[in-house]
């Protein structure tokens, strides 16, 4: 067998006495994609498919050569010729689900893992990647058996182990932890590799489901992530971690995020390396805490919020299971009936202020707070006084994208010198590195504060419906590359 260092010297020794030799070429991308020559790699499958395009081995080559350059949509379209020429192989379906995932085409992915699992029952990654995507794309229930179905095949399967563990999360707790340990004990440190690498990021993560978002605010094209779940850190890993240039500490929920392990306790006290959303920050941003924490800011309303009970609070109140987002679980509570019908353990309540529209409109905002500065992310409008963005009927409403957009374009102007100085106040007192707040305006004036915090989610849209919104989603995206770019190490201590 001929190693891939020293193949690409034979084959070129090949192709110098016989150029036109296609299956040689092919041979020879393959062994400049192993060698991490991707360019090369892509630039050789190419020849190969001009002198003959029906070599399965030259689309593959190059689709995993687009794939490992982050170039996801020409992957797709090479990995997608393989399969019309291999439509047998479940392993080029694998692959071009993952590709079509990196673009969050989850539809697509669905469907290639779906034909790639009939093909090959027996394939560990096929499932497994199957399991995820059913996860992401919001079948729970096909998920778990796709899941189950991969730990059948590999009992220790750590990706199978850690989407059960977030699938059973509500509904069987202690089953959530097993399967939890079940993975993160087999693992602790997790390396995407970038493209083209600028930085490696040392990514903080809480095994449960605490972290913020970060495939496109920090997109693997040209960072590598190293996410580190410190909760299951071994006594010393702190000193036997990757080489990294700065620390993100992506565990962004206050009320989910785990006890700071020791060996992470003692990484944050002596590395010289920046750390961006330090956990104390966080910490502040709990929902009980924010009324203080943002306390004597002008034209800035905060309800009262207490954890556990509500004890002299008056009605209606809002019941919000501790660590949701998006809504979920939230009840609105109008009697002391329905109060002490309700398992308040792990619940906030918080004081419901009536802030629709003078035209009748509830309206929700979201702006994001990078570095210190403030962009518009969205703006929901619903008839419900519980505004989430994708049940707020803006994929049927021209008028209210048309007000979206207008916002998207003029923030200020639209909320008004008055809220927007209180917003840039907010985003002082909360002291994040990244974050964000959802408001409404009440009639008033004042701003309403539901939540701030690290958790929120920013992603480009792919709906030409809504595409409207991408030119404020990349202003947060080059902010953000622009915080990560900066200065990182600190003076010693």
């Amino acid at each position: 067998m001929i190693m891939h260092d020293s193949g690409a010297v034979f084959f070129r020794t090949l192709l110098g006495a016989q150029p036109h030799l296609a299956q040689v070429r092919a041979d020879l991308a393959q062994c400049l994609m192993l060698d991490g020559d991707y360019a090369g790699a892509i630039a050789e499958s190419t020849t190969a498919l001009q002198q003959d395009e029906t070599l399965v081995l030259s689309w593959l080559v190059r689709a995993q050569a687009h794939k490992a350059r982050c170039q996801f949509e020409s992957a797709i379209i090479d990995f997608e010729h393989a399969a019309r020429l291999a439509p047998n192989r479940a392993s080029i379906l694998t692959n071009l689900a993952h590709c079509y995932a990196e673009l969050d085409l989850l539809g697509e992915a669905e469907t290639r893992l779906r034909q790639a699992v009939a093909l090959d029952p027996g394939s560990l990654e096929a499932q497994a990647s199957y399991g995820s995507i059913l996860l992401r794309h919001g079948k729970p229930e096909l998920a778990e058996d796709a899941c189950r179905a991969a730990l059948a095949l590999n009992p220790d399967h750590i990706g199978a182990h850690r989407n059960l563990s977030g699938l059973l999360a509500e509904r069987d707790p202690e089953q959530a932890k097993a399967h939890r340990d079940a993975a993160y004990r087999q693992q602790q440190i997790f390396i995407e590799r970038a493209a083209s690498p600028r930085r490696r990021v040392l990514v903080l993560s809480a095994a449960d489901a605490a972290n913020v978002p970060l495939r496109f605010l920090m997109p693997r094209t040209h960072n590598t992530r190293i996410h580190w779940y410190g909760e299951y850190a071994t006594p010393d890993q702190d000193r036997r971690l990757p080489e990294f240039d700065l620390i993100f500490n992506a565990v962004g929920d206050a009320d989910l995020a785990p006890p700071l392990s020791p060996p992470v306790a003692r990484l944050l006290h002596e590395h010289r390396a920046l750390v961006l959303n330090r956990p104390e920050q966080v910490a502040a941003t709990r929902r009980s805490d924010l009324p203080g924490l943002l306390a004597g800011i002008d034209d800035v309303a905060v309800p009262a919020v207490r954890f556990g009970a509500a004890p002299g609070m008056a009605l209606p109140l809002l019941a919000r299971p501790a660590g949701s987002h998006g809504g979920e679980g939230v009840k609105k509570i109008t009697s002391t009936a329905e109060l002490d019908a309700l398992e308040t353990g792990h619940c906030y309540f918080t004081q419901f202020v009536d802030y629709r529209s003078p035209d009748g409109w509830y309206r929700k905002y979201r702006f994001i707070f990078v570095g210190g500065r403030t962009f518009a992310y969205h703006l929901a409008i619903s008839s419900h006084w519980l505004v989430h963005y994708w049940t707020s009927g803006m994929a049927e409403n021209a008028g209210k994208r048309a007000e979206e957009q207008k916002f998207l374009q003029h923030p200020r102007a639209m909320i008004g010198e008055k809220s927007f100085a209180a917003l840039e106040k907010i985003a002082a007192r909360l002291g994040l590195d990244y974050g964000g707040i959802d408001f409404g305006i009440l009639p008033d004036g004042r701003l309403l504060v539901f939540e701030a915090n690290a958790t929120m989610l920013v992603h480009p849209e792919h709906d030409a419906l809504f595409a409207y919104r991408n030119p404020a989603v990349a202003a947060i995206g080059a902010a953000f590359e622009a915080m990560l770019a900066l200065p990182r190490v600190m003076p010693a201590i």
